[in-house]
């Protein structure tokens, strides 16, 4: 299954887990099945239309989404998902 590194903003929604492993072969189906165990984690992943939110970085082996094919990125049962909050500040 697919690994999901969870920032440290969402782990109390993930019973404190710094990785969950999911199944899902898109980086969306992996989302899916990450907010039917974890409901409490859709308001900070995804917006009311269903989209990733804008100040999600989502980076797959590395590899930013938005330079694969975003949400239908293809997974496997090796690959890492890396969820990355964007940080304001100055």
């Amino acid at each position: 299954m697919p690994k999901i590194f969870v920032p440290t903003i969402m782990r109390k929604h993930t019973e404190n887990k710094a990785t969950v492993d999911v199944p899902g072969s898109t980086v969306a189906e992996v989302f899916d099945n990450l907010i039917a165990s974890y409901p409490m984690v859709r308001d900070l992943l995804r917006g009311k239309d269903g989209g990733l939110l804008r100040h999600i970085n989502v980076f797959v082996n590395g590899d930013d989404i938005r330079g694969l094919d975003g949400p239908k990125t293809g997974l496997t049962d090796r690959d890492e998902v890396h969820v990355v909050p964007a940080m304001a500040g100055g």
